[in-house]
Order: C-alpha cells, then sequence, then structure tokens
C-alpha cells in the first residue's frame, strides 16, 4: 500500500492541473464568443452607418424627409445597444472607444433634426418657386423675352445652387417673392452644408475599424494562450506520469519487486483508460493490447488491431523521418514524445499528442512498449475554423 502512496499528491496535482485548465478554458471560450460577436456587430454598424450617412447627405428634391428621421432613430438605438455592449466587455481600450463613440453620436443628435428641418424647408421652398414660378413664366404675356430668359435662370441656378447673389428685377410680377424665397434656400442650404461638416467631423467609421482591429488582435491572443495552456496541460501530464514511474523504480530492489512493479504498470495504465489512449506493442511494433479508448478513436475491434502493425492507424501525410527519429528514440531506452495525425478506419483524420515508453523484462532489457496518447483534434480544428475566419473576414 505504501507504493500507492506515492500516487496520491501525483493524482492531487494533475486533478488541479485539470480543474485550472477547464476554468481557464471557460474563461477563454466565453471572451473568444464575446469578441467573434462584437466583430459581426461592429460590421453592421459600420454599413448601417454609411447608409445613415447617405441618406443624411441626399441633396435632391428626392430626399424623403420621413427616411431621414427615420433612419436618424434607427442609428441612434443600435448604437446606444453597441456602446452597452462595449461598456459590458472587460476591456480597457474598447471602454475608451465606446466614451468616444457617445460624444460623436451625441453630438450628431441635434444635427440629425437640423437635416431634417432644413432639407424639409428647402425641398418644400424649391418646389414652390417651381410651381408658381415657372407656370407664371410660360403663362404671363407682360414680360420682356429678356426679362422670361433671366428669370428663367436665375430660378434655376438658385435651385441648383449654382447662383450665389440676387439682382431686383425691376416690372415684373412676384419678383420680391421669388428674391426672398431664393434667399432662403441660400440660408438652408449654407446652414445644411455646415451640418453636413459636422456630420463629417463625428464619423464613427474610424472608431469601428478600430474596434475590429482590436477584436482580431485579442482573438489571436486568445487563441495563443490556449495554445500554450494546452501544451502546458500536456507536458505537466506527461511529467508526473514520467515522475510516477520514477518513483516506482526507485522503490523495488529485487526481482520480485519488478515483476510486481510491472504488473502494477499494468493497472495504472487501466486507471488511464477513461482520460487517454493507450496501447502496448512487441519490439517489431506490432499492437499487443489496446484500450477501449482506442478501438473508440480508430473505429477497428479489438481483434481487428492485436498483432498488427501501428502503421495500420497511420496517415499518409506523416513523414517518414519522424518514425525512424521514434524508432530511434526507444530503441536507444529513450521516452520519444510528439504529436501525430493518425487516420482512423472510416479514413478520418484524428490528432494525438503521444508519449511512447520502453518496459523491461528481469533482466533489465527491453521486451515491449507502453504508448499513452492524448485525442488533441478538436484542438486543431477549432484552430484552424478561428484562422480560416479571420482570413475570411479580412478579405471582405
Amino acid at each position: 500500500m505504501k507504493k500507492y502512496l506515492v500516487l496520491i499528491p501525483i493524482l492531487l496535482v494533475l486533478a488541479s492541473v485539470i480543474g485550472f485548465y477547464v476554468n481557464k478554458n471557460a474563461e477563454i471560450k466565453k471572451a473568444q464568443h464575446q469578441l467573434s460577436s462584437l466583430k459581426e456587430l461592429s460590421h453592421e454598424l459600420e454599413i448601417l452607418f454609411k447608409n445613415h450617412m447617405r441618406t443624411m447627405e441626399d441633396a435632391g428634391l428626392s430626399a424623403n424627409v420621413d427616411d431621414i428621421a427615420k433612419s436618424s432613430k434607427e442609428i441612434n438605438l443600435y448604437t446606444d445597444r453597441y456602446i452597452d455592449r462595449l461598456n459590458s466587455m472587460d476591456y480597457d481600450r474598447l471602454y475608451r472607444l465606446a466614451k468616444n463613440i457617445r460624444i460623436k453620436t451625441d453630438a450628431l443628435k441635434n444635427v440629425y433634426e437640423d437635416i431634417k428641418t432644413d432639407r424639409a424647408i428647402v425641398n418644400s421652398s424649391k418646389i414652390w418657386a417651381i410651381n408658381n414660378f415657372e407656370s407664371y413664366i410660360k403663362a404671363s404675356n407682360s414680360l420682356t423675352y429678356e426679362n422670361r430668359a433671366y428669370l428663367n435662370y436665375l430660378l434655376k441656378a438658385s435651385i441648383n445652387n449654382s447662383y450665389k447673389g440676387l439682382v431686383n428685377i425691376k416690372n415684373v410680377k412676384y419678383a420680391d417673392a421669388l428674391n426672398l424665397n431664393l434667399v432662403m434656400i441660400q440660408k438652408k442650404e449654407l446652414a445644411l452644408a455646415k451640418s453636413y461638416e459636422i456630420l463629417r467631423k463625428n464619423d464613427i467609421s474610424n472608431d469601428l475599424n478600430e474596434i475590429v482591429i482590436f477584436t482580431f488582435k485579442t482573438l489571436d491572443d486568445l487563441r495563443n494562450e490556449t495554445d500554450a495552456l494546452i501544451k502546458k496541460l500536456l507536458i505537466g501530464s506527461t511529467l508526473m506520469l514520467l515522475f510516477a514511474l520514477g518513483m516506482y523504480a526507485r522503490t523495488i530492489n529485487s526481482l520480485a519487486q519488478t515483476r510486481k512493479l510491472k504488473n502494477e504498470l499494468s493497472e495504472f495504465v487501466h486507471a488511464l483508460d477513461e482520460s487517454a489512449i493507450v496501447s502496448k506493442s512487441d519490439l517489431y511494433g506490432n499492437i499487443t493490447y489496446v484500450n477501449d479508448m482506442f478501438c473508440k478513436v480508430t473505429g477497428y475491434e479489438r481483434e481487428q488491431l492485436i498483432g498488427k502493425s501501428h502503421s495500420i492507424v497511420r496517415h499518409p501525410d506523416m513523414p517518414e523521418g519522424l518514425f525512424k527519429r521514434l524508432w530511434t528514440t526507444i530503441e536507444s531506452n529513450k521516452i520519444f514524445r510528439g504529436t501525430i495525425k493518425n487516420k482512423a478506419k472510416d479514413g478520418s483524420v484524428y490528432y494525438v499528442d503521444t508519449t511512447i515508453v520502453p518496459l523491461h523484462d528481469e533482466d533489465g532489457k527491453i521486451d515491449e512498449y507502453l504508448s499513452v496518447r492524448y485525442n488533441v483534434t478538436n484542438f486543431y480544428k477549432d484552430f484552424s475554423g478561428e484562422e480560416n475566419k479571420r482570413r475570411g473576414d479580412r478579405g471582405l
């Protein structure tokens, strides 16, 4: 029983490491989900804001004041929700950008109302001028040819914002009313020009781009953090396993104890069945033992594997040099570690982080090899999917 006491602190440390990994991985996944969602919302808001700017700057008579009001209300509501999302995330950079966007959008709220009002006045004034004076010009018999031509020019030039001054027209009916109407149009057009300048000054597109860049960088950092965490967990587990094996070896001083240690190691391997892919092979690489997890991952029945070479699950993409290094290492009575790409019975691909340990007979000679593997396929798929998505987003 004393030999088993050696395992207690190791198992406790391993359980602590696994617990830390589970909690940390959950935090990282949550942050990745939040940042991915924020990146999509930023793209949507940028498109919405650009469409809103086009609506606000529509200078034609076809400009619909109701469309301006609707667009302004929509952009205000969406921006408020977006800022709330930024403030709910635990990033100082996003908090500062949210504050900057809030300042700009607050400055624009009154401008939206001014543009809507001024645009309505300008459009109605132009329509009034066109309806009243074009019909008058055509129907009036009191106008000379010169007055008729000049009045046409004055009306069209003023409505198109290309006429910058007014000339007194004598003996022309409604000339004063026309002049007053055109003066008002010009004043409102100047006011609209100032409002548009405020719009451009408070454009939030650059802020949105900065937020998107920040999310890309932060997602990359989180992926790197996850990768480092996985490596540390696998290395720590392997080191603790080796430490356990070393402690066993140090406590055995006789051949009887060596045989007993071999049996106990077999029991230890069984304890790994629920969390690892375990197999044994002879000196030629032929499989002598596989656990249930090995069968589950590869898709083979145990009877189809025993006596076969481990190459039955080897993926053709793996270089021959890796396996030469593997055999050189374990035949030299050393431990091999590496990540290997394998192929299951149905042709699907899976990745395993592998540790191969030589086992010895009573004379201290190698008589078989123990392989302990951890399935890391999901991590490879997660990283590959995120990278493809990131590249796709940048290509848009």
